[in-house]
């Protein structure tokens, strides 16, 4: 048996098995990120990796790949409800790399951070046949550390922006003419946002029970929220960018196809209290914010999609290595 036959969810749910947590261990692996309890805080770790031709196309400039590099990292603690203090960076670089091209992206790594209220304090380089970029960021939880196993029936489903637009300019970067026509669809791709004020907001949020950032797209992440809590997630709306809507049409797939199993969108889909969503509003009215209110949870498995009072099952698919399967 191959890795191509099973995919990335399973070796994750054979570390799960394996990797036993113990104190100072709050939350270990198979969350955004691993919370370790010290005395009074909770130090939050997590780790990324891009690797060339995976995760960033040919002739991507350093400046983008550093950018994106940061921001993963930091979506991952945003999932959390964490404050970043630190990112370090391990690189491998192939030997004909142009000295300039490091500089550049480490100058990235440095002002990407440094705008999100943390800072770049290390790492390593190695020599690497392909560009790897391996990122470990550190936080500190000072609300609820929010996990994707608190969702529970009769709450609702929240995302803090629409989906697609990344998937979406993966696809319109193969042609240099469509890149040209929707360039913040290419910049979705190459420069995502992590979102980590709206991440504090919810964890300082009374009510909010669960969360997760959208990597591998929105049906599979809804699937993980959904397996982690035991629960059935109902999306009533699809909160598809409108800028994929005027694009699909020159892409291989529909808008909806994007919204759902895109991936890299790396907004927070999250789930709450009813009787919170008064206060989620004016947390994220005070931060300049605003989210979405796609679904709800009810008792039950899995996800669905209610079209016409009916309900459809969204089928698990989305970004997954070695698999990748969309």
């Amino acid at each position: 048996m191959k890795l191509k036959d099973v995919g990335e969810r399973t070796i994750i749910e054979f570390a799960r098995k394996v990797c036993k947590t113990r104190t100072p261990v709050k939350v270990g692996v198979g969350d955004d990120a691993a919370v370790l309890r010290l005395g009074n805080v909770k130090v939050v770790v997590t780790t990324d990796m891009l690797v060339a031709e995976t995760h960033f196309p040919k002739n991507v400039s350093p400046e983008a790949i550093g950018e994106k590099a940061v921001a993963v990292n930091l979506s991952d603690l945003a999932a959390m409800g964490a404050r970043p203090l630190a990112v370090l960076f391990s690189v491998g670089f192939p030997t004909d790399t142009n000295v300039k091209f490091v500089k550049q992206l480490i100058r990235s790594m440095y002002r990407t951070a440094k705008r999100y209220g943390c800072q770049v304090v290390g790492g390593d380089v190695c020599e690497s046949p392909v560009l790897t970029v391996g990122g470990i960021a550190l936080g500190i939880c000072e609300g609820n550390v929010l996990k994707r196993s608190g969702a529970r029936p009769r709450d609702l489903i929240g995302i803090t922006g629409k989906t697609g637009a990344a998937a979406a300019g993966l696809d319109l970067m193969k042609n240099k003419r469509l890149a040209r026509k929707f360039p913040s669809l290419v910049g979705a791709q190459l420069k995502p946002r992590a979102r980590v004020a709206e991440g504090l907001a919810l964890a300082k949020t009374p009510g909010v029970t669960s969360a997760i950032d959208i990597s591998d797209g929105l049906a599979r992440n809804l699937w993980q929220l959904a397996k982690e809590s035991g629960v059935k997630m109902v999306l009533e709306r699809i909160p598809v960018d409108p800028r994929v809507e005027k694009a699909s049409k020159h892409a291989r797939k529909s808008a909806a196809e994007y919204a759902l199993y895109g991936g890299e969108d790396y907004e927070l889909l999250f789930t709450f209290r009813p009787g919170a969503i008064t206060a989620l509003k004016q947390a994220f009215a005070k931060i300049g914010s605003r989210f979405l209110v796609i679904g709800r949870v009810e008792k039950g498995r899995g996800v669905y999609l209610r079209i016409d009072k009916k309900l459809e099952q969204v089928p698990d698919r989305g970004f997954e290595h070695f698999t990748i399967k969309t």
